[in-house]
């Protein structure tokens, strides 16, 4: 992936979480999870996730790397 702008990779950032969100709450909709239950679970979830994918691939970066990183792309899944 070649270089973005720092806004482009916080924006890539947040699409795939939202998009993992909809994935996650869709499947446990069709599990028979009542819809507004699926949805704020899901939100739990991603949030976890985004969380545990931050520490694991920016680590204590400083801010400076941290911006390297973004511009850099990120990375297209939370697992």
């Amino acid at each position: 992936m070649g270089k973005m702008t720092m806004k482009d990779g916080i924006k890539q950032y947040v699409h795939a979480a939202l998009d993992a969100k909809d994935e996650l709450a869709a499947k446990m909709m069709e599990a028979g999870v009542d819809p507004k239950q699926a949805l704020l679970a899901s939100t739990v979830v991603t949030k976890e996730s985004s969380d545990a994918m931050i520490d694991r691939h920016y680590q204590n970066a400083s801010a400076s790397e941290f911006s390297t990183h973004l511009s850099d792309g990120v990375p297209p899944t939370l697992n």
